[in-house]
């Protein structure tokens, strides 16, 4: 009998209808890697966290060989800025080859549609309160943040004043001479770097310290190895460069020679602010690579320059960042002109420092000063630019610089006071954080990623592989949340009724196959069965036309078997082979 059915049954699915599997209820690694989804896979960062390496030993290599080739790189770079004059080194022999050729008609005349679109950009801008104040009115953020808002002078105005302490400890002995034109602006920049770097570069250009000695000094972290080279020749260096590019008016080529110069900050990281985040631009190319070698062939290269471009641009974007907070934080500002902007942050500066030493009365008249600036631009305020004014106060929520503090009373009361201004701050700084790695990050690195595809070519089989594992991850979360929704089956010995029989199949108790199909919710057969329709006479079968009756008793459950067409259903073809049994124990009966 075995032999018949299993002829009828594929075998594997016959062994699902002897042995219900239950409902794992346990999340499989596609269910619970939500790396691929929100903010998360938009952010380059956030993804490389979530999904790491298989490889961490080769990992590791290679972010040892990228450490040692970029601090090669930098060395290599920066030397010559150290010990020579700008006139003297590789910048100044590409301002003057570009100039040569900036002369041309046709390159003359591209400038000038440049700064046509310029010059109308700037009208547009005038028109409109709320794109003056985006541009014009930017909030203030701490400390931290103005220095990487600053870019690359707070790089430059911190390597400064490193600069100028190792020149202080390196030759006071050496040469008697102990650099005293230093200490003012040591004392007075030693946190706030950024708020004073032309009064650093003015210090370091009177100073009468030779400006081409190297120091060099191994750091802490550099494990013995790393040596931390800078000269005080180096920081007037790179200001020229800094005002190539930054300061309007200057020519082609000096604006090529800054740019470059800010493109290789960009590509390693070591040219303003030192060889420290060196060791976060390695992790960054090790990433990169990683990614590249489970590319496609020939697509590699690509792979490696778009996820390099993807993951550096967080760095070489960071004060872009910073700056794009603080003019979204400004427009709250809407209403107000640019001299009330100033006059209410400085309002803001001497109210809390009037509440830190709690004179109440300097505090009192600083809100009150503060409530009229407020009042004035809010009647300023037209109803279209209010939508933006909340975004602002939105993104401005909680920034030290321009949130009052709790007025100095008695211990307890100060405490209780500082409760409430403590969660308004983390609360704010919480959110900004989530806008930078949730918007502004994926924006900057969605760029630097198109850039790269337009220069070094898109992967497209590599892509197209990876976006066929999403959809097929995408569809084992979804069969694993669909079989969550099953219930588990109960033990077949356990009598239970049926709980979804259709009603052909209740009118015939003795199709024991489609009944036991519809019990288990287990398709026997990958063939689609139809009910079976009513024979138009019913068809007797060889036992009770020889009036055999079946010698066991019938099946609790299922109840008495009902007579069928045997040729109806596949089913009953089943059910024949029992009966066949059924008259060999009858013949079997007869001869006992």
């Amino acid at each position: 009998m075995s032999q018949n059915i299993s002829s009828n049954i594929p075998l594997n699915q016959y062994r699902q209808y002897q042995q219900p599997s239950n409902t794992n209820f346990t999340a499989t690694p596609a269910a619970a890697n939500i790396s691929d989804k929100g903010v998360v896979q938009n952010n380059p960062l956030l993804n490389a966290a979530a999904n790491p390496t298989d490889n961490p030993l080769s990992f590791l290599a290679a972010a040892g060989v990228s450490t040692a080739a970029l601090m090669g790189i930098n060395n290599f770079v920066n030397q010559p800025l150290q010990n020579k004059k700008y006139d003297q080194t590789f910048f100044k022999k590409i301002e003057t080859f570009i100039d040569k050729y900036a002369t041309k008609p046709k390159v003359q005349s591209f400038f000038d549609k440049l700064r046509g679109l310029k010059a109308g950009a700037k009208n547009l801008i005038n028109k409109s309160e709320i794109l003056r104040t985006l541009t014009q009115k930017p909030s203030i953020g701490g400390p931290q943040v103005q220095s990487q808002a600053a870019s690359v002078k707070g790089h430059l105005a911190s390597r400064a004043i490193e600069a100028m302490k190792k020149y202080k400890a390196e030759y006071k002995l050496a040469t008697g001479n102990e650099f005293k034109e230093f200490d003012a602006i040591l004392k007075k920049a030693e946190k706030d770097s950024y708020k004073y770097y032309d009064d650093i570069i003015r210090t370091i250009k009177g100073s009468s310290a030779d400006l081409s000695k190297v120091i060099s000094k191994k750091p802490w972290w550099g494990a013995g190895i790393v040596k931390n080279k800078v000269s005080l020749q180096e920081i007037l260096n790179k200001d020229i460069l800094i005002k190539n590019y930054k300061t309007a008016g200057k020519s082609i080529g000096q604006k090529v020679s800054g740019y470059l110069m800010r493109g290789m900050e960009c590509l390693t990281n070591g040219m303003f602010s030192g060889k420290g985040q060196v060791l976060i631009q390695a992790l960054m190319i090790a990433q990169s690579a990683s990614e590249a070698s489970k590319a496609e062939k020939g697509e590699k290269f690509s792979t490696f320059m778009a996820s390099f471009a993807e993951l550096a641009s967080f760095l070489a974007t960071m004060g872009i960042q910073m700056r794009v907070v603080n003019h979204l934080a400004g427009l709250k500002y809407i209403g107000m002109s640019p001299e009330n902007v100033k006059k209410y942050q400085k309002a803001m500066e001497i109210a809390n420092k009037a509440a830190a030493m709690g004179n109440k009365k300097a505090y009192g008249k600083m809100c009150l000063y503060m409530e009229n600036l407020k009042q004035a631009a809010k009647a300023n305020t037209k109803w279209y630019q209010k939508p933006f004014k909340w975004i602002g106060n939105l993104v401005s929520f909680g920034r030290i610089k321009e949130t009052l503090k709790p007025l100095k009373a008695t211990k307890t009361a100060t405490a209780f006071a500082k409760i409430p201004y403590g969660l308004k701050v983390g609360i704010g700084y919480a959110g900004r954080i989530a806008l930078i790695m949730g918007v502004v990050v994926p924006i900057f690195s969605g760029i630097a990623k198109k850039i790269s595809y337009a220069i070094f070519g898109k992967p497209v089989k590599t892509l197209e592989r990876e976006k066929l594992k999403e959809q097929a991850e995408a569809q084992a979360m979804e069969q694993q949340a669909q079989q969550q929704t099953v219930q588990p089956t109960q033990p077949m010995q356990q009598p239970q009724t049926p709980q979804t029989v259709a009603p052909t199949q209740q009118s015939k108790p003795g199709n024991l196959y489609d009944q036991l199909n519809n019990k288990y919710n287990h398709p026997i057969s990958s063939q689609p069965m139809s009910p079976s329709t009513p024979a138009a006479s019913t068809l007797r079968t060889p036992e009770e036309n020889a009036g055999i009756r079946r010698s066991y008793v019938p099946n609790p459950i299922l109840g008495v078997e009902n007579t069928v067409n045997p040729a109806s259903t596949r089913s009953a073809q089943i059910d024949a082979v029992l009966r066949q049994a059924d008259i060999v124990e009858a013949q079997a009966q007869r001869y006992l």
